[in-house]
């Protein structure tokens, strides 16, 4: 019995430092990688260049949906990381003429922050955009463009965090032929996201 009873002890001597450790760990800092669901926006503008100009606009919603992976560094009271995410959406975008239908997209990106409790960060987010938009039956072209945002995420347990998030995109302009010469298609994106992430 006391053999038993010695054994325990031991053990609980080793393993008290590391659960210590564990608890005593800052939030917001090491690898993760997590899933987002959320409302995507896509808004393109279709402008000719007859005199006076005249402009179409389009704008399709639907279902976002991916996968995040990253790392966070904490520095105190303030968390700088680093993320990479795959999406897609749903839908497409309705002109007169043509559907324009959004495919995946990837981001890398930085986002900065600041811990308003030990369980809750703010940030700021910015950085590098990959979007793919196809023509039904048509071409299909990948575009460049970067992306910005702002949100929230709380810590649930030691290695499961929660956040809400919104993000502007713009990818540039497409020159298109027309009837009486190019035309000018601009790409813009809104996202509302939440997600939760798992750390290790």
């Amino acid at each position: 019995m006391s053999r038993i009873a010695f054994a325990l002890l031991a053990a609980a001597a080793v393993a008290g430092p590391a659960m210590a450790q564990t608890a005593d760990a800052p939030n917001f800092n090491g690898a993760f990688i997590g899933g987002q669901i959320g409302w995507q926006q896509d808004r393109q503008s279709l402008t000719d260049s007859a005199v006076p100009p005249a402009t179409v606009r389009a704008k399709g919603d639907g279902l976002l949906y991916g996968g995040q992976i990253g790392y966070d560094f904490n520095l105190g009271g303030g968390v700088f990381g680093i993320e990479t995410s795959l999406t897609g959406r749903t839908g497409s975008n309705r002109f007169p003429t043509f559907d324009l239908e959004p495919g995946r997209t990837i981001n890398v990106t930085a986002r900065a922050g600041f811990l308003v409790s030990p369980e809750g960060l703010l940030y700021a987010r910015g950085g590098y955009s990959n979007a793919r938009f196809s023509i039904p039956n048509g071409p299909r072209e990948n575009r460049d463009g970067y992306t910005v945002g702002a949100g929230y995420e709380h810590k649930l347990s030691q290695n499961v965090s929660a956040r809400l998030e919104y993000n502007y995109s713009d990818y540039g302009n497409d020159q298109l032929p027309g009837a009486g010469g190019p035309s000018t298609l601009n790409y813009h994106r809104h996202a509302v996201t939440t997600g939760i992430n798992f750390r290790f």
